[in-house]
């Protein structure tokens, strides 16, 4: 065989492993029934939790897509490099609001997580997102270490060209340190990433990282103590939290145009209710949301109660408080459940999923019609 018949058959040989890559991702190495659906947080001392996913007999969700990112296929790393200056970074988008906002710093988290490259947040993320959480770690993209003008690139592609360089490369579980190529140029992220499938088995991880301020997430407790034990009539114990965020407003015209959805009726919130109703003890619905009037009208029941401000942060960090959580759709809605404990309950949509490329337990979804 001629030397240029050799290099064309290892070209195409090379070709068909990406190809295959992209359209059959391995399995995380990170196990989604995680500690946080065991060991539950809430703001009420004598709590009734669920000791466990598998107890509650949950269906997984989601399948494998082309579309679908590859998972990590290796241990996340230890924050060795990122203050390394003479090495490429990548920066992101500060765009939307604070569920985008959030998501976006995550999503850089889990690019230096998984594959050990430099990341920095821009001042205004940081300026914003540290009055709301303190213990932020990514550092600011300060231009005495972050040189030079960085390439554009959207969050899906990046993510593949990392995951098929790290594949060529040979990085392994025993490695520790960045392949010093994987990163070839700073990257600025342009769009609005949210990777459930990728951020969910890192769930806990962040949940240490995104803590609320101590005035946020204590004016948050005592806002929901007050409505539960209100519905209650001071009878605490033994209850079991399910926040609910019900997102409808500018978000009803977004779902039709771009997803062909018509707005979530009262059955979804009745069948979620009733999802939790026969599993754990004493459920307690607390109920947060732009449209308050909808809620009062259509989903109120006597263990359910309206705990919404016009406070969007105070919201998120009540919101994070649940056991478990039911959610609609944005990524606010599930940035709040995110940071909290437990399952997270979805619609779904049998034509267009909310979570194409997961299999969790973590998620359950709920039929929307």
């Amino acid at each position: 065989m001629s030397r240029k018949a050799a290099m064309v058959i290892a070209a195409l040989a090379t070709l068909l492993y990406i190809y295959h890559l992209l359209l059959y991702p391995t399995n995380p190495v990170s196990d989604l029934h995680q500690s946080s659906t065991s060991n539950l947080t809430s703001p009420f001392q004598n709590s009734t939790r669920i000791e466990g996913v598998p107890s509650i007999k949950l269906s997984t969700s989601g399948s494998a897509a082309s579309h679908c990112l590859p998972l990590p296929q290796y241990q996340p790393l230890p924050p060795d490099n990122l203050h390394n200056c003479s090495l490429p970074y990548v920066s992101m988008n500060n765009g939307g609001r604070l569920g985008n906002k959030i998501c976006q710093y995550m999503s850089l988290a889990l690019l230096r997580s998984v594959f050990g490259i430099r990341v920095g947040i821009l001042k205004n993320m940081n300026n914003y997102l540290r009055k709301i959480f303190p213990k932020l770690s990514l550092p600011v993209e300060d231009p005495k270490c972050f040189h030079g003008t960085p390439s554009r690139d959207n969050f899906s592609a990046l993510y593949r060209n990392l995951s098929v360089r790290n594949s060529a490369s040979g990085r392994n579980l025993v490695d520790s340190k960045l392949h010093p190529y994987l990163l070839s140029e700073s990257v600025y992220i342009y769009n609005y990433p949210c990777p459930w499938n990728l951020l969910l088995p890192l769930r806990d991880q962040l949940r240490q990282e995104l803590v609320f301020h101590d005035a946020i997430l204590n004016k948050a407790k005592m806002h929901l103590n007050h409505a539960v034990k209100s519905l209650l009539n001071n009878a605490t114990k033994n209850i079991t939290i399910i926040t609910v965020h019900v997102r409808r407003t500018d978000y009803l015209n977004y779902i039709k145009v771009n997803y062909k959805l018509k707005p979530l009726k009262k059955t979804y919130f009745q069948r979620a209710f009733k999802f939790f109703r026969n599993r754990v003890a004493s459920p307690v619905f607390a109920v947060s949301s732009d449209d308050p009037e909808w809620c009062k009208n259509n989903i109120m029941d006597k263990d359910v109660v309206f705990v919404g401000t016009k406070d969007p942060v105070l919201d998120m960090a009540l919101l994070s408080l649940g056991d478990h959580h039911v959610i609609t759709y944005g990524t606010y809605g599930f940035v709040s459940a995110f940071l909290g404990a437990g399952i997270i309950v979805y619609p779904d949509n049998k034509d267009r999923p909310v979570f194409p490329c997961l299999n969790s337990t973590i998620l359950q979804s709920i039929s929307r019609n």
